[in-house]
């Protein structure tokens, strides 16, 4: 069964894949999973779970943790706040059937569907020591009553005549955070935290919403059970009414267009009885299925550019070897695109390609020039079970196609010699015939517009490559090596096996000159014939003229099927164009990016997130081109 029976394009994200980019972001950003008072912060050795962070986290002098103002003791007088800390660790996820970390008892076991996911929380508390409690005055509380002002509030009652506060030195000063107690130690409070949850496309086609679904919270060895039980049922409320209303967006539907030939749709295909669940939660993966449309886009190609695709990064790329996959089982994430899609996208694409182009030089006595304007029509694009993508008898098809040369003969005059000569001048002179005066003199031209064909037909083999880049060096690590711009990549060739070109498709040529004799002939000598008549004539001698086309083009297709027998392309311009095919094919990737990825990028100071890409694959059978890919510990 193909990944894609049931859509267009699949795709798969399996937990251990999560699990890995999340373990990446929790080591290289860890200020985004500990948070503390500033007190804290300058004694570490205060939080209750030692930082695991990337080596280079400490060595760029990035934060470990991210600092909070104290927790403040309501209605204190003066304002007093308490240091405390809070740490998540190792958040990690597990798609159904799971196994990927055990449950508590009151989730157990993970429902069909469902997704779970587990962190462990610790929260230090700073208690002030008794005895400097003591020593802290509560001034405005006990005692006889008094009426409280800020230092604002009291220059204004001044200025005012109002009176005055009964004792200057209850005045407190104005602050914008409450003063922290010292400790010289947390009170530590660890536990781990476990949710069960689902997620659906809900509503119509073309409006449908990602929908989150909360199944339960468990907080493991809290106690008492009922504060337990109250915090748990606060947590729920809290991810039902507040989180989760704000991803309810609307579901993956985006366009995207593909060199100004095409505009492709992406939409989630709707759920039906082949396919019950999208996206499904099973295998250990979260598993997408999409439908795409294909249009023509707002622009053409065949603009004379080329070169490889990529992520847009200016830094230097070299060519790759392949690189074996080091691990078995089930890929990190897989895409796969099935055939149909392939030839809708295909198709939308040859039908918007175009090319226009007209120029002109002149070299002195000779001038040159050309005018061309090409289409693509006919073609498939076929996916055979050998690893192979071919692409058969696509036409070339010259709408325009004119060629002239120049050639300026330098003038030539006789005559115009003085026949009588006088004083004063000559009173009569010969004729003067000039020849070669025009330029260019003579003109030479040929337009094969609308009837020049060419075809092409290749098999080509998709091939994924990684480059290292020669100005790194083993002392240098990821970051070192991306800030001097010297990344590593990936990237996806596509190799020519076999390339056939006809240069003149006499077959096309031929069955275009008859159907246009044939329409001719039906429209001038056969005019007065009723219209479903002429539709009859058409249809008798419609297959004779593919029989004809068939003949023309029966060596042509013996010569396609020895090449791919063999392997090999006959014919000197199938073989010119199989070398430049290939210089190209090993020296200009189509897609490319840098390893190690980059996840998120820079934040003032903070170093970027780097995903490290273990190994990119590429898949072709006769159903489907898949792309899978192993993210690095």
């Amino acid at each position: 069964m193909a990944l894609t029976d049931d859509c267009d394009i699949y795709l798969a994200v399996h937990d251990l894949g999560v699990n890995r980019v999340i373990n990446h972001l929790w080591r290289q950003r860890p200020s985004m999973f500990n948070y503390a008072t500033a007190h804290v912060v300058r004694n570490p050795d205060m939080l209750c779970e030692r930082i695991d962070a990337h080596p280079v986290v400490a060595q760029r002098g990035n934060p470990l943790v991210t600092i909070t103002a104290p927790l403040p003791v309501f209605g204190s007088i003066p304002s007093l706040g308490v240091n405390y800390s809070i740490q998540v660790r190792k958040p990690a996820i597990d798609f159904s059937p799971g196994g990927a970390f055990a449950l508590p008892p009151e989730l157990d076991p993970l429902g069909v569907q469902r997704l779970a996911i587990t962190a462990g929380v610790c929260v230090g508390y700073g208690c002030p020591d008794p005895k400097l409690l003591g020593l802290i005055p509560s001034r405005g509380i006990e005692g006889p009553a008094v009426e409280v002002f800020s230092s604002k509030e009291f220059e204004e009652r001044r200025r005012a005549g109002r009176p005055e506060a009964p004792k200057a030195d209850i005045l407190l000063p104005p602050r914008d955070r409450p003063t922290p107690l010292p400790v010289d130690e947390l009170l530590c409070t660890c536990l781990d935290v476990h949710a069960v949850a689902g997620v659906d496309f809900v509503g119509p086609g073309g409006d449908q919403r990602i929908n989150p679904v909360l199944t339960g919270i468990e907080l493991v060895d809290l106690g008492p059970e009922s504060l337990e039980n109250s915090i748990e049922c606060y947590a729920e409320l809290l991810v039902r009414y507040s989180v989760f209303p704000r991803v309810r967006i609307p579901a993956i539907k985006f366009t995207i267009d593909l060199l100004g030939l095409a505009t492709i749709d992406f939409e989630p295909t709707p759920s039906s009885t082949a396919l019950p669940n999208n996206p499904a939660l099973e295998d250990d993966q979260i598993k997408l299925f999409v439908d795409l449309a294909a249009s023509a886009g707002s622009g053409s190609g065949g603009d004379g550019g080329g070169g490889g695709g990529g992520d847009g990064s200016e830094s230097e790329s070299f060519p790759g070897v392949t690189r074996a996959r080091v691990r078995s089982g089930t890929h990190d994430a897989q895409v796969a695109l099935g055939e149909p899609a392939v030839d809708r996208v295909f198709g939308v694409i040859r039908d918007g390609f175009r090319f226009e182009a007209v120029d002109s030089a002149d070299f002195g006595p000779f001038t040159a020039g050309y005018e061309v304007d090409i289409h693509l029509e006919n073609g498939d694009i076929d996916l055979r079970s050998d690893g192979s993508i071919a692409l058969e008898e696509l036409d070339v098809v010259f709408d325009e196609l004119g060629v002239y040369v120049g050639i300026d003969i330098p003038e030539l005059c006789i005559g115009g010699f003085c026949i009588i000569p006088t004083p004063f001048g000559c009173a009569l002179r010969a004729p003067e015939i000039c020849v070669f005066s025009a330029d260019p003199d003579l003109a030479l031209g040929l337009n094969l517009g609308g009837l020049l064909r060419s075809e092409i037909s290749a098999r080509l083999e998709p091939v994924v490559k990684h480059s290292t880049n020669p100005g790194r060096t083993a002392a240098m690590n990821d970051w070192d090596a991306l800030d001097a711009g010297v990344p590593n990549h990936w990237q996806l060739y596509v190799d020519p096996i076999t390339i056939d070109l006809d240069l003149i498709d006499f077959a096309d040529i031929v069955g275009d000159l008859l159907e246009d004799a044939l329409d001719a002939v039906l429209d001038t000598i056969l005019g007065p014939l009723p219209g479903w008549a002429k539709d009859l004539i058409r249809a008798i001698l419609g297959p004779v003229i593919d029989l004809v086309r068939d003949i023309l083009d029966l060596g042509d297709d013996l010569e396609e099927w020895l090449s791919d027998l063999l392997g090999v392309s006959f014919g000197l311009f199938d073989i010119i164009l199989t070398v430049v095919a290939d210089y190209f094919a090993s020296d200009t990737p189509i897609l490319e990016f840098e390893d190690p990825l980059t996840m998120l990028p820079p934040d003032g100071g903070l170093i970027p997130v780097l995903l490290p890409i273990e190994h990119v694959g590429v898949d072709v059978d006769e159903t489907e081109l898949s792309l899978s890919v192993d993210i690095g510990d």
